[in-house]
């Protein structure tokens, strides 16, 4: 599937009954199980890519060239649409346009930018982008995508960081209106609560929670056209590695790890190594 058949595809799942899982993932492996087991969408993020890749906390430190090397690989070694973190776009709206620029080059079907300043994952003060400054933000990505398939996404952490749902609500409707293509809102415990305003937000909606106390077709009850499911592989990969280190490391008996360990060959399954070994029978290797 080509750049263009998965923004397609990414738009029909948007304005598609129920609600769609994004699955996260914080490499090309880990893409590549979602793929093969069968979610619809990938989902790759700043706190993923700044643990994996960097051992950075989310604050702020993770910026644009961090994101998009995984973003790129991602989207050249799987065949559904990838949605993709772009923080506050890094830039103010006169030269947003690169950030764009590039995600769409990556392959990227989709791109989400927040209203965050500061105060995310931290114990300070949030500090939230003033709403006009953010709608010219969402106006100068809207023009600078050459497809216009490409999906700008607009995320608000009004109910995240300042527990203000009519906040959210405000200004997810001004940012729908400056163009963004959905709204992204992120919850704090369960997102049942949005069905207590829903049909006053005016186009589709994406959500995540931080601590995922719902189904995703409780989600979709709710009202959520899709859900971010950021964390679960590499929440998974961390528990599962620590735990091999951890007993490996007291019992120095890898025969108790079998259940984690020695599978080459399942590995192999979700790499290449088929097309390799078609083109070894096709071409020869000398």
């Amino acid at each position: 599937m080509d750049c263009y058949q998965k923004r397609l595809r990414l738009r029909a799942l948007l304005d598609a009954p129920g609600c769609t899982p994004l699955m996260g993932a914080y490499d090309v492996l880990s893409a590549r199980i979602i793929e093969q087991t069968g979610f619809p969408v990938l989902y790759t993020g700043s706190f993923v890519t700044g643990a994996s890749g960097f051992g950075l906390p989310d604050v702020g430190l993770v910026q644009m060239h961090d994101l998009l090397g995984l973003a790129r690989e991602i989207a050249k070694e799987t065949n559904v649409p990838l949605v993709c973190d772009a923080d506050t776009g890094w830039y103010h709206a006169a030269n947003i346009w690169r950030t764009v620029h590039e995600f769409e080059s990556a392959g990227a079907s989709a791109m989400h930018i927040e209203d965050t300043v500061f105060g995310k994952h931290t114990d300070h003060p949030a500090v939230l982008l003033e709403p006009d400054a953010m709608c010219q933000r969402i106006k100068a990505c809207v023009a600078a995508r050459k497809d216009p398939n490409f999906l700008i996404i607009a995320r608000t952490d009004a109910i995240y960081l300042k527990n203000d749902p009519e906040e959210a609500v405000a200004r997810i409707n001004a940012y729908l209106a400056a163009g963004a293509d959905a709204g992204f809102i992120v919850f704090k415990g369960s997102v049942r609560a949005l069905a207590d305003f829903r049909k006053r937000i005016l186009g589709p909606l994406i959500v995540t929670s931080v601590d995922f106390q719902d189904s995703v077709a409780e989600e979709g009850a709710a009202g959520a056209n899709m859900s971010v499911y950021w964390p679960l592989t590499i929440f998974a990969a961390f528990r599962a590695v620590k735990q091999v280190c951890e007993t490996f490391y007291r019992e120095q008996d890898a025969t108790k790890l079998r259940e984690y360990c020695f599978d080459e060959g399942m590995i192999n399954k979700t790499v290449s190594y088929e097309r390799f070994e078609a083109n070894l029978k096709r071409f020869g290797a000398v």
